[in-house]
């Protein structure tokens, strides 16, 4: 045996790997007789073997030289040393170690284990691993190596490699396809895979290093690419980076499907100095920051992949980061100085800061709707074009340019040396301070929003300091603070030569209750008190308070309707009603343009019966309507509406004179939504109540052939509580009792037209002359008052129709119009039902 042979052999002379391997190859001189044994086999040529690493010190062996052998469990463990083309198949033996050069190894399940060098060791041969446990304590698991040859090949599947230097070695030209396995370093300072120049597919496995999880080196006599293509597999390691590229030429990592790199010391990937990194990631993962040390280079390309951790560039690196397809990168863009760094996003989101030291060279380009969340230091170019956004302050920023639909969000103050908008904006940002953007020179046509305090005067600014040009639009946030300033300076610039104008709705700000321009003051642009008008917020505080008068008279008018229908029949019953009723009401602004339209309605519900034999008739109702408001500007509002009240109507049979009385209660709901001119909404809301009463006197006038005149007088009147409220933007409104008073004279006449079976229905035309005594509505807004007027006179027309089906049952219907100085009703319609007991 050879372990009886050596003993424990020391070679005095070192040998060279090249030499060993031509004696090995020269083996053909020796005949296998015994296949356990290798008492007559050359001492020199078995330390080569033992240089090579294929067999350690102190072991036995079976060599196979140009044979073929299939291993069995019934086998006992030992070493083996293939050469020349020979052919071992291991089906689940147990052997210690294996050495192949220039041979083939097959493995259908088994195990390999020692505890120094190499447990599986292949030079310039192939391997199909599958089911197996290779194990080295102190050593290399599975090494794929060369001497002279291309190198080795193995495909691994379903296996466990174990090495405590490192799990798996592939050398230049090697090539290793791993699938369902795990590699794993188990010494301090041990790889799960070095890659020396050799390329690994590794899929659905994993790799766990003590040190680097991969570590990818180049050989200096044979410097090939070191090549990782991950895909579904997972990197770790313990206290190195996850993967440590060092080839100090290029190397080449792939990710994809659910890949993904992770660290224990916080690189997930280091890129020495002189190494050239290319990495691919789809739909992968990687965790921790990417260093890429002095005089390194790294090209980055994310697609639908996530990475979470910094991106340092090292003094003298070139590093290029492209993330596409909703890639995510979470961490900082840190530049080192001498460093170059070229930053792209395409539809992907960065959240962290990119920082340039100075006399770095970093250029960051956003486009198709990316999204980068984060500051700019010292970059040298900035371009956001199709959608992109930056949300974040620069510092040192060279020039920007900000293309169509993109959208930079400033957070702080900020500077750019030229700044060219190309249909794009600026916003600078929501927070409650306001801020600073200084640019040397502005150029282009864009959009800037923009916000300010005209209580403090304290505002958002632009500051042109050198030469500006172009047409601008600026968004300023409307406020429901009253203004204190004068004037409010939003654009200041040292030539005047760019222009601006307000993109808000009617090229004006709304500002508590007034609105306010634009203008031009020498170089610079403001807002000024000179030319404010009225805000729609104030009008549809006004409509508000005005509603309610207009909602209870409509509410009346469908009574004196259902009164009207009374007289008719000469209310000699008891009975129930029914009634619905619809009415639209165009308000003017008065001296204010404060116009609106009022749709209403509604249902109203009742009971009466006759006092004993007297010519009374007495009766209680209820009901409930809601009016819509529609103002100009995109205002709205509404006004729900519950009711109770009682009538008396007094009609003497004979004379025909008859007096109507009518007393309500409401209890009103209102709400407004206001459009601001920021196109913005504000709301506001509130509870009141209020009474309505109405009297009526006249006379029932029969003439010849059924026809019939009715002239009348009236007085209404009807009362709001005043309210304070205030909107959500802060606005504050103040109303004093709504009051009304309107007086009313007319006539109506009609027939009345007999209908076989004792039915009846009797058609009737009126005309009115109303006039509105009540001129003072005051309504404060942030202090400011304004009064609603709505007094003056209209005419009123209308036509209706009476039909009793019946002794007990009767239908009715009427349309009214009127027009007049301050209020117009294009229709008003009711219909209802009445059953008498």
């Amino acid at each position: 045996m050879v372990e009886g042979l050596l003993g424990s052999p020391r070679l005095s002379t070192p040998y060279r790997l090249k030499n060993c391997f031509t004696k090995v190859m020269s083996m053909r001189d020796f005949h296998r007789t015994r296949p356990n044994s290798i008492s007559n086999f050359p001492l020199s040529k078995l330390a080569c073997l033992l240089t090579l690493g294929i067999l350690s010190p102190q072991v036995s062996a079976v060599v196979l030289n140009n044979q073929t052998l299939t291993i069995t469990p019934a086998d006992a463990p030992t070493n083996y040393v293939l050469i020349n083309q020979s052919v071992l198949t291991v089906d689940g033996a147990q052997t210690t170690s294996i050495g192949v050069t220039n041979s083939q190894l097959n493995v259908l399940s088994g195990t390999s284990q020692v505890t120094n060098g190499t447990a599986v060791g292949l030079t310039d041969s192939r391997a199909s691993i599958a089911n197996a446990t290779i194990t080295s304590a102190n050593g290399v698991g599975l090494a794929l190596t060369h001497a002279a040859g291309a190198g080795s090949t193995a495909v691994v599947r379903n296996s466990q490699i174990q090495g405590g230097t490192a799990a798996v070695q592939v050398n230049a030209g090697g090539s290793l396809d791993i699938s369902g396995s795990q590699m794993t370093a188990t010494a301090a300072g041990g790889n799960g895979l070095r890659l020396q120049g050799g390329t690994a597919q590794v899929s659905g496995s994993s790799i766990v290093g003590q040190g680097a999880g991969v570590l990818m080196l180049t050989e200096v006599a044979r410097p090939t690419v070191a090549t990782l293509r991950l895909d579904g597999s997972d990197v770790t390691s313990t206290a190195g980076p996850g993967v440590d590229v060092r080839t100090r030429s290029d190397a080449v990592i792939d990710l994809s499907n659910g890949a993904s790199i992770k660290a224990g010391n916080g690189t997930a990937i280091q890129v020495a100095g002189f190494s050239n990194l290319a990495l691919t990631a789809s739909d992968s993962t990687i965790s921790g920051n990417v260093n890429v040390l002095a005089g390194g280079k790294a090209n980055l390309a994310l697609q639908r992949a996530t990475l979470t951790g910094d991106v340092i560039v090292g003094e003298g690196s070139d590093v290029a980061v492209a993330l596409a397809d909703r890639s995510q990168l979470t961490g900082n863009l840190n530049v080192l100085a001498g460093g170059k760094a070229n930053l792209a996003l395409q539809g992907a989101t960065l959240t962290g800061d990119v920082v340039a030291a100075e006399g770095s060279d970093v250029v960051v380009a956003l486009a198709d709707h990316s999204q980068l969340t984060g500051n700019l230091q010292q970059v040298r170019a900035l371009t956001l074009d199709s959608g992109a956004q930056l949300t974040g302050t620069t510092i040192g920023l060279g020039q920007a340019s900000i293309g169509p639909d993109s959208i930079w969000t400033l957070t702080g103050n900020s500077d750019v040396g030229k700044l060219s908008m190309g249909g794009g904006t600026v916003v600078f940002g929501d927070t409650p301070s306001f801020h600073t953007l200084t640019v040397t020179d502005l150029s282009g046509n864009g959009n800037f929003h923009m916000g300010g305090d005209f209580v403090t005067g304290q505002a958002d600014q632009l500051v042109v300091t050198g030469t500006s040009s172009g047409n601008h639009g600026l968004l300023v946030a409307s406020t429901g603070q009253e203004a204190s300033v004068e004037s409010l300076s939003l654009v200041r610039t040292a030539d005047g030569g760019a222009q601006f104008h307000l993109l808000n709705d009617r090229e004006r700000v709304d500002v508590g209750a007034y609105s306010y321009e634009l203008s031009q003051d020498g170089n610079d642009w403001v807002l000024n008190r000179e030319t404010r008008t009225v805000a729609p917020i104030t009008m549809a505080a006004m409509a508000l308070f005005n509603t309610p008068i207009t909602v209870a008279y409509g509410e009346l008018s469908s009574l004196r309707s259902r009164m009207g229908e009374l007289r008719y029949s000469e209310g000699r019953n008891a009975g129930v009603w029914m009634r619905a009723y619809g009415n639209q009401y165009n308000v003017s602004g008065a001296s204010l343009g404060a116009g609106y339209q009022q749709n209403q309605r509604g249902l109203s519900l009742g009971a009466d019966m006759q006092l004993s034999d007297s010519d009374w008739l007495v009766g209680v109702l209820a009901g409930s309507s809601r009016s819509d408001l529609n103002l100009d500007y995109g205002t709205s509002g509404t006004v729900d509406s519950y009711y109770v009240g009682g009538y008396a109507t007094w009609l003497d049979r004979e004379t025909g004179f008859y007096v109507d009385t009518v007393l309500k209660y409401n209890r009103y709901q209102n709400n407004a939504k206001v459009g601001m001119s920021d196109h913005t909404r504000s709301k506001g809301d509130y509870d009141t109540h209020g009474v309505s009463a109405s009297v009526e006197a006249g006379k029932h006038i029969k003439l010849n052939d059924g026809y019939f005149i009715e002239p009348f007088v009236q007085v209404a009147t009807a009362a709001v509580a005043g309210k304070d409220y205030t909107f959500d933007n802060g606005l504050r409104a103040e109303g004093d009792m709504a009051k009304s008073l309107l007086g009313k004279v007319g006539t109506t006449v009609g027939k009345t037209i007999p209908l076989d079976g004792g039915a009846m229905v009797q058609p009737y035309v009126k005309g009115a002359f109303a006039h509105e005594f009540a001129q003072r509505n005051q309504v404060q807004v942030n202090n400011n008052v304004f009064n609603n007027d709505l007094s003056g006179s209209r005419a009123e027309l209308g036509a209706g129709v009476s039909l009793a089906l019946s002794k007990q049952f009767r239908v009715h219907a009427d349309v009214e119009y009127s027009n007049g100085k301050n209020i117009e009703q294009p229709y008003g319609v009711n219909v209802g039902v009445r059953y008498d007991f």
